[in-house]
């Protein structure tokens, strides 16, 4: 149904168009030729130089034009070109890129008798290639043209190739030899074949510019250059060494029941960005063998982040064509482009034999902090990874905010514990375990250790001893320690400022303490001389006392003798 349309909406254009139309040949001295009014290209002609099918107007090509080198046709936007003939560049390079397990159908239609099959290589392997003949098996590696004996008998052979190697050989032309010396040749565009694909050598003979539309009805295009930054609409026709077709961001591509043989890259089409593109698998006839049909190319593959020069890492897998695995870390400016590579940069794709694939990804950013703080895993995993050129992604990260610095008192004495009361909250959308250091001034203050756990919007109050270093007036200033690796993300992380105390006023110990010293002292004193004068009169009371005694002992005896 889509197809009836398709071709009922340009017979209805074509018989619009026709109506003012004009019968006309192409130039062919290598001049620029603009069309301003339509016209047709009816018989079969050459054109040498440069066409521009400028605005309103409309190219209709019937017949088939020859093209010389470095010859173009642009279509403007708001022009159109309808193709029904052929744009043919008068020279095409064609090789066959053989695969292990690829055949070639030969057919040098009645040839019989001795000879030599000959196979003239463009690109050639050192590695092992073998090819099998009727089950004779021929090493060909390392050979730029190999001569095989053979027998003919008027019917068609193939040549079953296995190739073990990084090269895969390109083939010019097979050629057969009879015994008269008479030379048959089968040039790399004609062979039949199975399992191989076609690359053109060279740049294209002659470039197509859309940036209007372009139809193409049973045309036929042959070692063109076709660029689609408008629209291209392709029914019906043969692409002979005219891919790969390249449709530029924002424009469209319809192909169906067509024909692309050979290509200059590894792809017939090559869709960039957000392009779109509209491929009937089921009625198209690609290149096939290594070429893909189509794949899906960005012109780069940026991810930003919030987290500016933090270093953070990106790990990432399954990337691009080839499924690549790897780690990197964001720029100066927390992004990265992980498209260094064109594989990398290719996220879908259909190949030579028509199956479509997309890459199976996914991308994990991750902001590493300490062992012990700043250790709650500020990630994000992406899965799966943006097909897009560029993407913006924003980490989820706490913010620390010091709410008050209260001390206990308006007065403390130098050296001597104050308690102190910090208030701290996380307004942030991630948990943190962050130190909070205290500052007099500039200078670190001697403070007790503060660490602290928060979830998001949770506050809490943090008790604190503060040793002043000196008399005079203080002001305490708390801030979260944010690690230096973070760099300028700590302004996103916490205020640089923090918070402050009320001015303290500190006196110095001798002004409070140097009384109490000199009262203990006098009291030392006093139990020292107590202690001496104590004892003086505990000795002389115990010389009286054993005199007395010595008398009394004496006066005993005297009275016993008596």
């Amino acid at each position: 149904m889509r197809r009836v349309l398709f071709i009922t909406i340009l017979l209805i254009m074509t018989s619009l168009s026709s109506l003012s139309m004009s019968s006309a040949n192409p130039q062919n001295d290598g001049s620029t030729n603009t069309i301003t009014v339509s016209e047709t290209w009816s018989t079969d002609s050459s054109l040498d130089g440069d066409v521009i099918v400028s605005n309103g107007a409309t190219l209709t090509v019937n017949g088939d034009i020859t093209i010389s080198d470095g010859s173009s046709i642009t279509v403007q936007e708001g022009g159109v070109l309808d193709l029904y003939g052929g744009l043919n560049g008068e020279n095409l390079n064609a090789a066959l890129r053989v695969d292990n397990g690829s055949i070639i159908h030969a057919d040098f239609g009645s040839l019989s008798g001795s000879g030599e099959l000959i196979i003239n290589f463009d690109l050639y392997t050192t590695q092992n290639c073998n090819v099998t003949i009727n089950g004779v098996v021929t090493n060909v590696s390392n050979q730029q043209q190999v001569e095989i004996d053979m027998t003919f008998d008027g019917n068609p052979f193939d040549i079953v190739f296995e190739i073990y190697s990084f090269i895969l050989p390109e083939i010019s032309s097979i050629q057969t030899r009879d015994v008269n010396g008479v030379i048959q040749s089968i040039h790399a565009d004609g062979i039949n074949q199975t399992g191989s694909s076609l690359s053109w050598k060279g740049d294209a003979s002659f470039e197509l510019s859309i940036d209007g539309t372009f139809n193409s009805m049973d045309g036929q295009l042959e070692g063109a250059d076709l660029s689609c930054s408008g629209a291209c609409n392709i029914m019906n026709s043969t692409l002979i060494g005219s891919a790969p077709i390249n449709i530029e961001n924002g424009t469209s591509l319809t192909i169906e029941t067509s024909s692309i043989l050979g290509s200059r890259t590894d792809e017939d089409i090559i869709v960039h960005d957000s392009a779109t593109i509209s491929y009937d698998t089921a009625s198209m006839t690609g290149t096939g063998g290594t070429t893909d049909a189509w794949i899906r190319l960005l012109s780069q593959r940026v991810i930003q982040t919030n987290l500016m020069d933090a270093g953070a890492t990106v790990h990432y897998e399954g990337l691009g064509y080839s499924g690549d695995i790897g780690d990197n870390i964001l720029d100066e400016t927390g992004k990265i482009d992980l498209g260094v590579s064109e594989s990398r940069r290719i996220v879908e794709w259909v190949n030579g034999d028509g199956v479509y694939s997309s890459e199976d990804s996914d991308i994990l950013i991750t902001l590493n902090g300490g062992t012990t703080t700043w250790n709650h895993g500020y990630d994000i995993k992406i899965d799966p990874a943006p097909m897009s050129p560029y993407h913006e992604v924003s980490i989820d990260l706490p913010y620390v905010s010091i709410d008050s610095v209260v001390p206990e008192d308006t007065t403390g004495t130098a050296n001597k514990g104050l308690g102190v009361m910090v208030t701290v909250s996380n307004t942030g959308d991630a948990s943190v375990t962050t130190n909070i250091r205290c500052y007099e001034g500039d200078d670190l203050a001697d403070t007790t250790t503060l660490l602290i756990t928060l979830e998001v919007d949770e506050t809490k109050k943090i008790p604190t001893t503060w040793w002043a270093n000196a008399s005079g007036n203080k002001a305490l200033t708390c801030k979260a320690l944010i690690p230096t690796g973070f760099n300028s993300l700590a302004d996103s992380l916490t205020s640089a400022s923090g918070a402050t105390s009320t001015e303290i006023s500190f006196k110095d110990a001798e002004d409070t303490e140097d009384a109490p010293i000199i009262i203990y002292a006098t009291i030392m004193i006093i139990i020292i001389i107590g202690t001496i004068t104590f004892n003086r009169r505990n000795a002389r009371n115990y010389e009286t006392t054993e005199t007395v005694e010595k008398d009394f002992e004496e006066e005993i005896i005297e009275q016993s003798e008596d």
